[in-house]
């Protein structure tokens, strides 16, 4: 773990600004404890910015522990990274299938396997949103409603919301990316 992952963690949220925050405490210790809990795993980067939401919500130091370990277990995060493999197919399928044109568009510029995506899918959105609307975001994906992958079809949504003014799904719809 990185004293330095954790003093970059959310810094402008009340909970965690300023020198010394307590907060930024709860934070460190909490994942050295993660990294005692699952030593095989220990730190991967990124696991700050899983916390913090949770930490910042339940306000508590062993709450918060065990609703990351549950997280975590759901997330699948692990060294061969083969569970985030898995989901950028799923998503370059769910892609396809949704925007042809988009989809062949990506191929055509070696884009296919959207690793682009990577850092949503890895820490679910907590950099692309502002703090308040990955709580909802999150409280929503926890639901498991309305489908256990829903996190595919937000990303599936901020694609659309990038790809020209065309709707999703139609012919020949050219994209802003180019």
């Amino acid at each position: 773990l990185t004293v330095n992952d954790v003093n970059r963690t959310d810094r402008t949220n009340r909970f965690y600004e300023g020198i010394d925050n307590p907060g930024l405490v709860l934070l460190h210790d909490i994942l050295m404890t993660y990294c005692m809990y699952d030593f095989d795993l220990g730190y991967v980067q990124g696991m700050s910015d899983l916390l913090s939401p949770i930490l910042y919500v339940m306000e508590n130091e062993v709450e918060a522990f065990w609703c990351f370990v549950a997280f975590m277990d759901q997330m699948n995060f692990e060294e061969q990274m083969q569970g985030m493999k898995t989901q950028l197919i799923q998503l370059s399928s769910l892609l396809r299938l949704l925007d042809l044109a988009f989809w062949n568009y990506l191929e055509s510029q070696d884009s296919g396997y959207l690793y682009f995506c990577f850092r949503w899918l890895l820490i679910r959105f907590k950099r692309e949103l502002s703090f308040v609307d990955v709580l909802r975001l999150w409280e929503v994906m926890w639901t498991g409603l309305p489908c256990e992958n829903f996190h595919l079809l937000v990303c599936c949504a901020i694609l659309d919301s990038e790809n020209s003014t065309q709707p999703c799904g139609v012919s020949g719809s050219t994209c802003c990316l180019s």
